[in-house]
């Protein structure tokens, strides 16, 4: 905003109690944190490193379990919130994720003297180091369970139990999974994110090792994957509700189908050896000196044994993100109607004033049409959405008696909206019905609609990358608004100018009802019905001065946005069961803004009235602007 054009919006200001320069509460997590076991370890092991002579230049760029030294899926997570993603035994370090860690047990793959951190461990360091207390905006994470499997089948293998006993015991770390989550949940975390195993089966580990130990080591991960979500549904109860990743699914997915994700080779690793410290292929030694080919990072789906490459990870990130981002992008859809009812009510609010020019007993008939955008820029965590807004409205208004004017209207609404970063896609179509009606006394004027319209959102496409494909959800889903709005002013005329405050208040409950995306395999989300609810007062001024038959105009009001209160989006991944559902903060517009009019209203030469104006609305990362002409006709 120019200069020049924040003098009379810092004038209005001072008449509305209560707008602060607020900003828009996008759905950022404050902080991301991590626990798990290899495949979340950002660096832990680093000074190991260094404690076997490992050189200090090759150091910072290992530590990994990946094809070094690309980012693992907890660092792009991080860095789409603007958090870093240390290790936890560095300054700072919001990463407790340990290779080799367990869920509650000692491991035998820790180096020797090297500390034991189960995932029971890392909790306990976590909440030692924040006083007891979890941060509720933060994000949480939490994959573990593959070295249990890992352990009790070699343990198996070498005699030490029996197969029932393998099964007891894998399915009690994953009970004491829940556990970990259900203590991270009691002290204050709202967002954790749960990842199940992936199918430890098709690692080149376990798919070397032929078609028997392959399917024992599938059904092993399936049965941690259903214990751990029997444990946390159990636990509902008691306010946990996470947000499960289902690797499972995706890794099958990817495996199905390599080459579209650019992967040549899913049986072999991507590292060869590190000698002296690295005789057989290991990812905590591999960086780019010691791959099997220059691009074997991006083409390879495994770096060694179990642990996947770069790309992987970076499939992985991808799919995170698509259950995160998915949530609140679809809390966009009922921002476009609450901006296709605002012109609407305009409209109605210009039949008033038509309506109120006509005889006594006389009535008008009103039409409007309205060609607008109702925009919501990108931000951290909010895709951002454009709305091309066309709306006509109709009415019928009858000068009741010399104060009063009653009509009634109806309207039609469509909107074409475009999230941001080709993110995807949608349509608004609301049919809506409206009672209207205005007194005016002098110069003191009020005037008041209650609108009810039925919404359509169809073709509604969310597009996301995962890894080098573009996945793309289809749904359509259905609601509906309720609206009431009240007006009022006084016009103090001075000769042919006039002058004077303006207020009013707008109340819409817009519903819509719950849907399943299609399309996109494991990324598809159900989403539950969602309200918006929106309750925005307004106060400023309008002055008019009359050439004739025609009378240019401006209004200007400071509004507020009272129902700031936070929202949440229910989602539940479709390729997993219906109780596992969880909630995400939905995208919340700055609540302080300011909506200007610029217009004429005349009388043509044949009888019919006129108005038309320019509508700008603008707040912090969103706006409302478009064009709207009426013409009514008295008889």
């Amino acid at each position: 905003m120019t200069k020049k054009n924040r003098v009379l919006p810092a004038l209005l200001l001072s008449l509305f109690a209560g707008v602060g320069a607020t900003t828009a509460q996008a759905q950022q997590f404050s902080n991301v944190y991590v626990f798990g076991d290899s495949l979340s370890d950002t660096g832990y092991y680093r000074p190991f490193l260094t404690s076997i002579g490992v050189p200090s230049a090759l150091v910072s760029t290992l530590g990994r379990f990946t094809t070094n030294p690309g980012p693992i899926w907890a660092e792009l997570i991080a860095q789409q919130y603007g958090v870093g993603a240390l290790p936890s035994n560095v300054a700072g370090g919001t990463v407790y994720a340990q290779g080799g860690a367990r869920v509650a047990l000692p491991s035998a793959s820790t180096p020797t003297g090297g500390a034991q951190r189960p995932v029971s461990t890392q909790v306990t360091e976590f909440l030692a180091a924040s006083g007891g207390a979890a941060d509720p905006n933060a994000l949480y994470t939490v994959w573990a369970g593959a070295n249990d499997i890992f352990q009790n089948l070699a343990a198996l293998q070498a005699g030490a139990i029996t197969a029932d006993q393998l099964s007891a015991n894998i399915q009690a770390a994953a009970a004491a999974e829940a556990g970990q989550i259900a203590r991270l949940r009691a002290a204050g975390a709202r967002y954790i994110m749960v990842f199940n195993l992936p199918n430890i089966g098709a690692t080149p580990q376990f798919a070397g090792a032929g078609p028997v130990v392959q399917g024992q080591v599938t059904a092993l991960s399936a049965g941690f994957n259903t214990a751990l979500f029997a444990g946390l549904a159990g636990l509902q109860a008691t306010g946990l509700r996470v947000i499960p990743v289902d690797t499972f699914a995706l890794i099958t997915e990817i495996m199905a189908n390599p080459t579209a994700y650019g992967f040549t080779n899913t049986t072999g690793v991507a590292c060869a050896p590190f000698p002296p410290f690295a005789t057989t292929p290991s990812s905590q030694f591999c960086s780019g000196a010691n791959l099997v080919a220059p691009n074997a990072d991006q083409t390879y789906v495994f770096a060694d044994g179990v642990h996947p490459t770069t790309a992987s990870h970076r499939i992985t990130a991808d799919f995170v993100k698509s259950l995160l981002n998915g949530p609140v992008q679809m809390t966009l859809l009922p921002e476009s109607a609450l901006g296709a009812r605002n012109a609407h009510v305009r409209s109605l609010r210009d039949g008033i004033t038509t309506g109120q020019a006509a005889a006594q007993g006389q009535w008008t008939i009103f039409g409007s049409a309205v060609d607008g955008e109702y925009d919501i820029d990108p931000s951290r965590g909010v895709v951002g959405v454009g709305n091309d807004v066309r709306a006509v409205t109709g009415g019928v208004t009858v000068r009741a008696s010399e104060t009063l004017t009653l009509g009634l209207a109806a309207g039609r609404n469509e909107a074409k909206a475009s999230f941001g970063n080709s993110a995807g896609n949608y349509r608004t179509r609301e049919n809506a019905i409206s009672v209207l009606g205005g007194v005016r006394l002098d110069g003191l004027f009020f005037d008041a609609a209650l609108t009810y319209g039925d919404i359509e959102w169809n073709d509604i496409r969310r597009q996301f990358n995962i890894g080098n494909v573009v996945r793309t959800t289809t749904a359509s889903t259905e609601g509906t608004n309720t609206s009431a709005y009240v007006g009022g002013g006084y016009d103090f005329q001075l000769d042919k100018f006039s002058i004077g405050p303006v207020a009013s208040v707008m109340i819409q409950n817009v519903d819509m009802n719950g849907f399943e995306e299609t399309g996109a395999g494991s990324a598809n989300l159900r989403y539950g019905a969602f309200k918006r609810r929106s309750e925005v007062w307004s106060a400023g001024g309008r002055a008019s001065i009359t050439l004739g038959r025609w009378t240019p105009w401006v209004r200007v009001t400071v509004d507020k946005e009272r129902r700031d209160d936070e929202r949440f989006m229910s989602a539940t991944p479709v390729s997993m069961a219906t109780n596992n559902g969880y909630d995400l903060p939905g995208y919340q517009p700055d609540t302080s803004f300011i909506t200007s009019n610029v217009g004429v209203t005349g009388q043509f030469s044949w009888g019919a009235l006129g108005i038309a104006y320019y509508n700008v609305a603008k707040r912090e990362g969103q706006s409302e602007e478009g064009f709207t002409a009426s013409v009514a006709i008295r008889f």
